[in-house]
């Protein structure tokens, strides 16, 4: 319960903490606090960010205000040093991936880019996401629930050529195939017999404007499916005007990954940046973030055409299959969002249920082998993703 006699200081002074800043006001708080020394000793919002160990004399003073996607890690830390007044924010819906009225986001201004393999291994961010999704597998394991994110894949096709994908347009190795509309209504149906209420996509390892249907199935899915939170991410080199504003009628969330090396908009984000200073209200649901396509990203479990250095990561976990459901256009289920090319295959809802698979003895199996540690399954070892899901 919180307390109106102690000072309010945010854990997380990323997006979710300056959420949070303007949710409880800036007079009430006295500061963020933030595991990354990178960030400790600067300010965001005019607020400064300490670090845990500048709290401890005097933790009684302070109820934390936990804002941040690796709630259950900041839990064991505060935990282990004694705090036990803290609260986890959480506001009335899932997170958006940008919580930001910023209609256009450089992610290179704040987290920079890493020149080599070697300087992706060494990120600060990498080391502690390890141990974020290490915990919070403990937690999940133990207490199994729904998945909270499901993405339908309805076309296995992209456009673009970005080094670090896999199934880009110049090496996807996948035969084509589109999802037929008797099966995409299939499974939104079930969705909402279940009352769905997490997060719903119809995106995955693809662009997902190569397939005509896009705005009619997601205007589908809104109907059956109100309580969802639906998101969608595009290169936006398919999107026109029209396009823009029917899926911004729809949607809760568009991110529009703009690739461009020299980071300057491709032609359809000048129209639609344009729009959106004449209607300010899509910036609360629109995203324009500024990607390069060559760059060092993820391993993808070692297919990442673009890296070569491929460490082991035996002993860690993996949070994505106790969260994620990723169907692709043929109505097999894979492993996880970076199963680019369908490796993994732990279920087919042509003939089962989405329950079934869910809690169907393939999940089970990679749930309990990926508790163990990455090398039980796998090339997960080589993977070195981290993300929560």
């Amino acid at each position: 319960m919180e307390s109106v006699s102690k000072e309010i200081v945010i854990f997380g002074a990323g997006l979710y903490g300056i959420k949070a800043l303007k949710q409880y006001g800036e007079d009430k708080v006295a500061f963020f606090i933030d595991n990354s020394e990178a960030k400790q000793g600067t300010f965001v919002q005019g607020k400064v960010i300490k670090g845990i160990k500048d709290i401890l004399p005097h933790k009684d003073r302070y109820q934390i205000i936990i804002a941040t996607s690796y709630s259950a890690s900041i839990e064991k830390q505060l935990q282990d040093v004694g705090i036990s007044d803290y609260t986890i924010f959480e506001d009335n819906m899932l997170h958006g991936y940008y919580e930001t009225d910023k209609l256009i986001v450089n992610p290179y201004e704040e987290s920079g880019e890493a020149a080599t393999e070697e300087e992706w291994a060494a990120q600060e961010k990498l080391a502690y996401s390890r141990k974020a999704v290490y915990d919070e597998v403990e937690r999940l394991f133990r207490a199994p629930r729904l998945f909270s994110h499901i993405e339908l894949e309805t076309i296995n096709r992209c456009n673009g050529n970005c080094s670090f994908c896999p199934v880009n347009r110049k090496d996807d190795p996948r035969e084509k195939v589109v999802m037929t509309k008797e099966l995409f209504e299939k499974i939104v149906c079930q969705l909402a017999e279940m009352d769905y209420s997490g997060r719903f996509t119809t995106f995955s390892n693809n662009e997902p404007l190569l397939d005509e249907r896009l705005i009619d199935f997601n205007r589908y899915a809104r109907e059956k499916l109100p309580k969802a939170r639906m998101h969608l991410f595009t290169n936006g080199t398919l999107l026109t005007l029209d396009k823009f504003i029917a899926l911004t009628q729809i949607l809760d969330e568009l991110i529009i990954d703009n690739y461009q090396q020299d980071l300057k908009l491709i032609k359809p984000c000048v129209e639609i940046s344009s729009y959106c200073e004449e209607h300010p209200e899509l910036k609360k649901k629109v995203t324009i973030v500024l990607r390069k396509p060559q760059e060092i990203l993820t391993s993808r479990g070692g297919t990442a055409p673009n890296r070569k250095v491929l460490l082991d990561y035996g002993e860690d976990r993996c949070i994505l299959p106790f969260k994620q459901m990723i169907v692709r256009p043929d109505g097999k289920v894979s492993l996880c969002c970076n199963d680019a090319v369908g490796k993994y295959t732990l279920g087919d809802l042509n003939k089962e249920s989405l329950l079934d698979v869910w809690y169907g003895p393939k999940f089970t199996m990679v749930r309990k082998s990926l508790y163990e540690g990455r090398k039980e399954w796998g090339n997960c070892r080589l993977c070195d993703s981290f993300t929560m899901g």
